[in-house]
């Protein structure tokens, strides 16, 4: 079991991060290269809150459309803000940004570190980061869990254990302190690798988009996602700021490790403005997600879909994405265990729209890209009629096609349809992507 670390450690602990003896604190006294780069995150980071501003997603009135009261110094005043730090340069650099930005910004912070336990300097590296916080003012919370035993007892590889310590720590964090928003430090390195993974595995379009940038079922923000990691590496550099290197982003074992160092710099040879071009492929794809999301439920209004539990009888659906009306400080919204979409809603779409709102049901189930051949699987099937005809996902999920005898229909017109179905969760389980 995790158990938490004081954050009030001795200062006579390994110094690293290590910052130097005369950083500022307030944005104004930086360096001019340094101080833009912290107002275009901070442009950027407005800008998603803004993007996805609904009345519960925890952004004053004035920011949300239509609203009322009197402008602030900033759209997103009074936001609280968890933050990931490890102590590496992404979570550095993100730690450092955002707290020359909270007074601009209005923004509250807390920060949060996990020790891993899988190396012997991991526990002082923990308290250095909590010592590091302390001197910006910012609190801080430090845990430390036993991922490799986690691993063990999940059957699964240390990479994805490390992952959903992380996020289950995050995630409790934001809800015991009241916050908004959890943070992470990914940045368009990690989503050039992601979108290259998702490529490998064999996602569609447009989730080879790669990650989101607001993730509003799970409360999560990724502030850097469209800066680059030189720029991040130049922008502590400038400062003098010196952040912990963790060798195992450079072991081989792990896929994303040799997408990384072996893969990445051949199509940056080829292409030195890679970064930029997979942004761009990032941008395009939310545009076409947005574009989708509002035909389909357009397209699914008054053809409301059945949600349910493990056992509980159908009922009625919202046609809108829950995940847009989680309130703030709540548990993320808990996925249905299942959903049936009816045949009259997928007669007369064209295949492009069947495909996507396939997806857009699965997404509803939980964390698991679909690979684009098993969404093309269950199309051929359901436009086959083949009843009963099963197709699995990532996630443990599945999708039936509905015979038309099991539908209870009143005509032919509603008949049949796809039933998707989540695993049954086991007691105390969160998965994390």
């Amino acid at each position: 079991m995790p158990h938490s670390d004081t954050t009030h450690a001795s200062p006579a602990l390994t110094a690293r991060p290590l910052l130097p003896q005369r950083l500022p604190l307030r944005l104004q006294d930086l360096p001019p290269a340094a101080a833009r780069f912290c107002l275009r995150v901070g442009d950027f980071l407005t800008g998603e809150l803004l993007r996805g501003a609904t009345p519960d997603n925890g952004i004053p009135a004035h920011a949300q459309p239509g609203g009322t009261a009197e402008a602030q110094p900033s759209p997103v005043s009074g936001l609280r803000l968890v933050i990931g730090v490890s102590g590496g340069a992404d979570s550095l650099c993100l730690l450092l940004v955002l707290r020359w930005l909270a007074p601009r910004l209005g923004l509250r912070l807390h920060a949060a570190v996990l020790d891993h336990g899988l190396r012997p300097e991991s526990a002082d590296e923990a308290r250095a980061v909590a010592a590091l916080c302390r001197r910006l003012g910012v609190p801080c919370r430090v845990q430390r869990a036993d991922v490799s035993d986690l691993a063990a007892r999940e059957c699964c590889g240390l990479e994805d254990a490390g992952r959903r310590a992380r996020y289950a720590f995050f995630e409790a964090e934001r809800q015991r302190t009241g916050a908004d928003w959890t943070c992470t430090a990914h940045q368009a390195d990690d989503l050039c690798e992601d979108v290259l993974l998702r490529l490998v595995r064999g996602t569609g379009w447009p989730g080879l988009g790669g990650m989101a940038a607001m993730d509003p079922a799970r409360r999560i923000l990724r502030p850097l996602l469209t800066t680059e990691r030189r720029d991040i590496d130049a922008f502590l550099a400038d400062l003098g700021v010196q952040p912990v290197r963790d060798p195992s982003n450079a072991d081989p074992a792990y896929r994303r490790n040799r997408l990384r160092h072996q893969v990445l710099p051949l199509l940056r040879a080829e292409n030195p403005a890679l970064g930029e071009a997979v942004c761009s492929l990032w941008e395009l794809a939310r545009c076409d997600a947005d574009y989708w999301s509002r035909h389909l439920a357009h397209a699914q209004a008054g053809h409301a879909d059945g949600e349910r539990g493990a056992d509980a009888p159908p009922r009625p659906a919202a046609t809108h994405d829950a995940a847009c009306a989680t309130p703030p400080h709540a548990s993320p919204v808990a996925p249905p265990q299942c959903i049936l979409l009816p045949g009259r809603t997928l007669r007369g779409l064209h295949r492009a729209a069947r495909l996507r709102l396939y997806k857009r049901m699965l997404d509803r189930l939980g964390p698991g890209q679909p690979l684009a051949a098993s969404l093309m699987d269950l199309d051929a099937a359901w436009h086959a009629g083949r009843g009963g005809a099963c197709v699995q996902f990532p996630g443990g999920k599945t999708a039936r096609v509905i015979p038309v005898s099991d539908s209870n229909a009143g005509c032919r017109e509603d008949a049949g349809g796809i039933e998707f179905r989540a695993p049954a969760p086991l007691p105390g389980q969160q998965e994390q992507n």
